[in-house]
């Protein structure tokens, strides 16, 4: 029997195969500490990846209906890594949300570039309560998008990370559920991506019901 760690794990699967996956895992292993992928659908597939700049090898171009993609990563890589890496796999979304505890301002950028750019049609924001005291240049820059771009900006006792996003015309659903802010750090974190409608309108219909607690965002029309 081969000596394999976990090997349990993979009972179900043919040992050959195992076998191969394994060598390759051993054979690409650097250091500790770098980030890697499962696919959890007909079998199991490993990759690696050290940042952000390695996502386009890490995960395939567009998931596929009924994926799962489940990434552990050691720092540089945040919630809105993977969701730049899935816009690039489509024309443009007609609806995004991204639920964080708080917002960087490069990404804060890179939407509003996609905003212009006709990738996303309409974006809605919610932010954890420190937002507006602890972030105040970035708290003002999406009070701006609020104004500018139409964008739901929403502050709430939030500490939810999910990124949500719908191209209706290809009936492509995307949850991404991530223990990362939108913010590069350090830390260890988790990411699952989903291509799933259910899951998708689970999460919008939950959302859609907060009100934000800020009063200049509360007041912005809608």
């Amino acid at each position: 029997m081969l000596d394999i760690p976990g090997a349990d794990l993979f009972s179900d699967f043919d040992p050959e195969e195992v076998a191969a996956i394994h060598a390759q895992y051993v054979s690409e292993r650097e250091a500790d500490g770098q980030a890697r992928a499962i696919r959890r659908q007909s079998r199991h597939q490993m990759r690696r990846a050290k940042a952000q700049a390695h996502l386009a090898e890490l995960l395939p171009a567009r998931f596929m209906p009924g994926e799962s993609w489940h990434v552990i990563s050691h720092g540089d890589i945040d919630a809105q890594s993977y969701f730049q890496h899935a816009i690039n796999g489509v024309e443009y979304f007609d609806f995004v949300l991204i639920s964080t505890w708080c917002i960087c301002k490069d990404n804060l950028l890179a939407l509003e570039s996609w905003l212009d750019a006709g990738k996303i049609d309409r974006l809605s924001l919610l932010m954890g309560e420190i937002f507006p005291s602890r972030y105040g240049d970035e708290y003002e820059f999406s009070l701006r998008l609020q104004k500018d771009y139409g964008v739901q900006f929403v502050v709430a006792r939030n500490h939810s990370k999910i990124t949500l996003a719908a191209n209706y015309a290809e009936k492509y659903f995307l949850v991404i559920e991530s223990s990362a802010n939108s913010n590069a750090n350090p830390r260890i974190e988790q990411t699952v991506i989903h291509t799933d409608q259910a899951l998708y309108d689970f999460y919008l219909e939950f959302f859609s019901g907060i009100r934000s607690i800020d009063r200049d965002s509360a007041r912005a029309p809608r």
